[in-house]
């Protein structure tokens, strides 16, 4: 069964948990681009320059977000766009673009108290039917409560057509499903973090689709690109019952958000989300065939000061402040069975290990990665379990003080 067969429905799961799936009009329709405004009564549209052209809405529905040609989800983004909403009249904000234009509208929709919808231009992320809006806040990447919209909108061809890295990026973040997966489920054996099964059972079959078909999606194959849309708008609705983003972010998500925060706080454009997941991805899946081919790390880990010294460096004094909080506070496994841990992960793994480096190799994951050189990258990976309270396989690697040679293992093998 698919998580959009139950919208708007209650569901007792085995969890033991009742989730509240929210109701939420989606219309697939071919030209809808040229008739969003019959779906809406009084609301205003929020493009930016790269989706301007893309609607056929009046311009005094139009709002057109500030900002360099591609506009990202900060807080101070947020604020110039509460400003030139400040004298308009409307009940309904409307995304028209792909990811960060999506949170950054969502926040606003919060803070204006209006409700929320969206029309997706790319399937580039599962932003679209979650209930967070992951910002950068003074220079510190926070996932923020943020509202569901009330209707998603897509219009076939401007999906289809969208920008190739978009598509790129799109297969990327879908791909880290798998690896958030296995995450959660250690962090379930190791730390005892609840889990839900129903939010991977109504995912896997459409995600293993999509990292089947990513020759085809590359090449604009409508029904291929359609299905990574429905695959990413599962996964939002997992990040929505959950109530968090944990059902779709591991460690793949840390090391994007790292690679993020770095580039931002110099002024610098980051690659589109989904290519850094995808970076992120090939890492944890490379850390997991480790685990499995049973690799022998050398114990030892760089100190603490060590440590502290890669934050400030990367970020400033306070945030790594906060950082080193975070990481110092993180709970930890009591006890480690790296063969009860095997056994636990292994059909889940070979299930999608095989199809999960076919996809990743295909988006053109090499060439992302030899963007950075060996020692930034080493420092990334080495730092991204310390910006999130969230267990993943390099807790588990730093907690058996290997976490160092798997990052040299790692980079070795590129």
């Amino acid at each position: 069964m698919r998580l959009i067969e139950f919208l708007g429905k209650t569901i007792e799961c085995s969890c033991g948990k009742t989730h509240r799936v929210p109701e939420i009009e989606i219309v697939c329709a071919q030209g809808l681009s040229e008739r969003l405004a019959e779906f809406f009564q009084n609301a205003l549209f929020v493009v930016d320059q790269n989706t301007v052209s893309i609607p056929k809405i009046p311009s005094q529905k139009t709002v057109v977000a500030q900002g360099s040609q591609r506009v990202l989800a900060t807080m101070e983004n947020v604020k110039m766009l509460l400003d030139l909403l400040a004298d308009k009249e409307y009940k309904e904000l409307v995304s028209v673009g792909s990811g960060s234009l999506t949170d950054i509208v969502r926040y606003c929709s919060v803070l204006s108290a209006k409700d929320f919808s969206c029309f997706p231009t790319a399937p580039s992320v599962d932003a679209y039917s979650s209930s967070v809006a992951p910002l950068i806040v003074d220079g510190v990447k926070k996932t923020l409560p943020a509202k569901v919209p009330r209707k998603i909108l897509i219009d076939p061809d401007v999906i289809v057509n969208c920008p190739i890295d978009l598509l790129r990026a799109g297969i990327g973040d879908i791909s880290s499903k798998v690896t958030a997966r296995l995450d959660w489920v250690l962090a379930n054996y190791l730390t005892g973090e609840q889990i839900c099964d129903f939010v991977w059972d109504d995912l896997k079959d459409s995600l293993k689709k999509v990292l089947t078909s990513t020759k085809q999606i590359l090449h604009r194959d409508r029904s291929s690109v359609l299905e990574l849309m429905r695959a990413q708008l599962i996964s939002g609705l997992n990040i929505t019952i959950i109530g968090n983003s944990r059902p779709a972010s591991g460690a793949e998500h840390l090391i994007s958000h790292v690679l993020e925060m770095y580039q931002e706080i110099r002024g610098e454009i980051p690659l589109f989300h989904g290519l850094q997941v995808a970076v992120g991805t090939y890492v944890s899946l490379k850390a997991y065939d480790a685990l499995f081919e049973d690799i022998h790390f050398a114990k030892g880990s760089p100190s603490p000061q060590e440590r502290r010294k890669i934050l400030v460096d990367f970020f400033n004094e306070q945030i790594a402040d906060e950082f080193e909080s975070v990481y110092l506070s993180k709970k930890k496994a009591a006890n480690i069975d790296l063969g009860r841990i095997k056994d636990l992960l292994k059909d889940l793994y070979l299930s999608y290990r095989y199809s999960l480096e076919a996809s990743l190799l295909s988006m053109g994951v090499k060439e992302l990665l030899s963007k950075y050189d060996r020692k930034f990258l080493k420092e990334v990976i080495f730092i991204s379990n310390t910006i999130r309270d969230r267990y993943t396989i390099l807790d588990l690697y730093d907690q058996l003080q290997v976490l160092d040679d798997f990052c040299e293992w790692f980079l070795d093998q590129l």
